[in-house]
């Protein structure tokens, strides 16, 4: 069933040219026959139900309405305004649900603005109101490109055409989707805003490294984690709620998924359900159901560590909640209760100098989870386990990016070492190497071999190494009598604090496009082994370049730095 462009705007008591608008900026979509353009009935109460329209369908037209009913909206505005300058908008979320739905909001809102200020230049502002509010404030920021809250004027820089997406539930961690919903219960539609402009973005980027540890907790109520997502900065988010139908999966120790459905109304064969479940990598589980209201349950013939589930509605097959999840095997809690007495040790005069525990009997308790799990299917998680530790050990090798040498393996580790150096050519940029007991040199002709690889590998652009050890001045550096045509490129500094104690404790090397973690000075490889761990971070090339950067000599920083030649 479709409406013409007039049958709509007279159901939703607007003109012609409102609707036209809405489909130009496509938030209504439709459906063209040649000249003629309509719209279908169920996109038309959609569109209503988003805009809080009341709606008044032609009696030739038949649909459910339960959807229709108002709606309510909380819409948060996170706005930066440096010294001198305008107001301008990080990020603006609206989310909207039925409003007589449970939830965050009270079914009566009392539509004024809060403000939080939050330092750093920025402010927080939220308002609790009716949809159809909320929704004619989007339309001010569409047309003026600004938002005046509390006398204060926001400025926004939109794309005029929306994007659609949606947002589903997950609770696993570090999962693929982009934008999860703003909803616990629900999934959501969302039509998005988006602003191209990069000043705003580049200053977010920069506060992220300023902002005290708990500002992301007072950034909570904006609904949206913006520090985790700096490609939406600046962008305009409208979120609904899919509330008319609400499902949960539970897992039990019984080996029994139940799918819990909920609705004010659910007209049969309205929606259809796949739910899944896995076990150690492994899926044990994915059947399609009819969804009924009430509990569906579902048996399992194994133990399973992830479930998941998605609703589709059956006009368009259009999935409208998704839910997945990492299941806890087992849980063990244990507490121990020291009963041994104890001693509080004074000198002379009296005074308490310390105070000890001596060993004594200790009781024990230890809670398990209930946990029923089939010895086969604990055989399999630890056989699935190993396999994952070798498989991402063995990938981190393939990329260079991790590799552990036992002491007997130490000729591997020196090869690999110098295959490191060897890598990312470049005659400008320097390499530095961190390690504060070089001035304490492996010995034998095993050291020899290595330091003349090191020095070798590195001829033609600066080798810079980072030592913390006192210099000798009665002798000279060991490695003098190396062949000038291998160690003219290098340089070899130290840095002690005041108190004479090292000035730094890691062992890195960086390279032009490597940040790798050394565990142990050259000196110990042979007696403890050494694991190299490459980092993304570029964490240790920041301290390399800081350190470097000190003047040798300078006594106004918390370091004495000298060079040694």
């Amino acid at each position: 069933m479709n409406l013409s462009i007039p049958e709509l705007a007279q159901a939703v008591d607007k003109t012609e040219n409102y609707v036209r608008q809405h489909i130009h900026r496509r938030h209504l979509k439709v459906l063209k026959d040649g000249p003629n353009v309509s719209v279908a009935v169920d996109e038309a109460v959609r569109w209503a139900c988003e805009r809080g329209l009341s709606i008044k369908l032609p009696a030739r037209a038949s649909v459910t309405t339960g959807a229709m009913n108002g709606r309510t909206a909380r819409m948060t505005v996170l706005a930066w305004q440096a010294p001198g300058a305008q107001p301008r908008n990080l990020f603006t979320l609206i989310r909207h649900r039925r409003q007589d739905a449970l939830g965050p909001w009270a079914s009566e809102p009392n539509e004024t603005w809060a403000s939080d200020n939050l330092g750093h230049e920025l402010r927080l502002f939220s308002l609790d109101a009716s949809f159809e509010r909320c929704q004619a404030l989007v339309d001010r920021i569409l047309g003026s490109g600004t938002l005046e809250v509390d006398g204060i004027e926001i400025h926004y820089a939109l794309e005029s055409i929306p994007r659609r997406h949606w947002a589903y539930r997950d609770d696993r961690l570090l999962a693929d989707a982009s934008v999860r919903s703003p909803f616990s219960r629900h999934s959501a539609e969302v039509i998005e805003y988006w602003s191209f402009t990069s000043e705003s973005r580049k200053r977010w980027l920069k506060l992220l490294e300023l902002i005290p540890a708990d500002l992301p907790s007072r950034l909570a109520r904006l609904g949206f984690t913006l520090n985790r997502l700096p490609d939406r900065v600046g962008n305009l988010m409208i979120a609904g709620a899919e509330d008319t139908i609400t499902c949960e999966l539970i897992a039990h120790h019984n080996r029994t998924l139940r799918l819990h459905v909920d609705a004010n109304e659910l007209l049969p064969g309205a929606y259809r359900a796949t739910v899944w479940a896995s076990h150690s990598g492994d899926e044990v589980l994915r059947r399609e159901l009819s969804v009924t209201l009430g509990h569906i349950p579902i048996e399992l013939a194994s133990d399973v560590d992830h479930i998941g589930f998605a609703i589709y509605r059956s006009i368009d097959g259009q999935c409208i909640d998704l839910m997945e999840a990492f299941l806890l095997m087992e849980a063990r809690v244990g507490l121990e209760i020291d009963s041994g007495p104890t001693l509080h040790l004074q000198d002379r005069r009296g005074r308490s100098i310390h105070k000890v525990n001596p060993a004594g009997p200790i009781s024990k308790i230890e809670v398990h989870s209930d946990s029923d799990s089939a010895e086969l299917d604990r055989g399999i998680r630890r056989q699935w386990l190993d396999r994952r530790v070798y498989e991402r050990e063995a990938a981190t090798r393939r990329e260079g990016s991790f590799a552990r040498f036992q002491p007997i393996q130490f000729d591997e580790a020196i090869q690999y070492f110098i295959r490191l150096l060897r890598q990312d050519f470049d005659r400008t940029a320097p390499v530095y190497l961190a390690d504060p007991y070089f001035m304490n040199p492996l010995k034998g002709d095993e050291g020899t071999r290595l330091y003349l690889d090191i020095f070798a590998a590195t001829v033609g652009r600066p080798l810079r190494i980072l030592c913390a050890q006192r210099e000798n001045s009665d002798t000279q550096p060991w490695w003098s009598n190396y062949p000038n045509q291998i160690a003219a490129h290098v340089r070899v500094r130290a840095f002690r604090k005041h108190d004479n104690t090292p000035g730094f404790h890691d062992r890195y090397l960086i390279t032009r496009a490597r940040e790798i973690l050394i565990t142990h000075s050259f000196n110990g490889w042979p007696k403890d082994g050494v694991t190299f761990a490459g980092l993304p971070y570029d964490i240790y090339r920041v301290e390399a370049e800081r350190l470097w950067s000190i003047d040798v000599g300078s006594t106004n920083t918390d370091l004495l730095v000298r060079e040694i030649v």
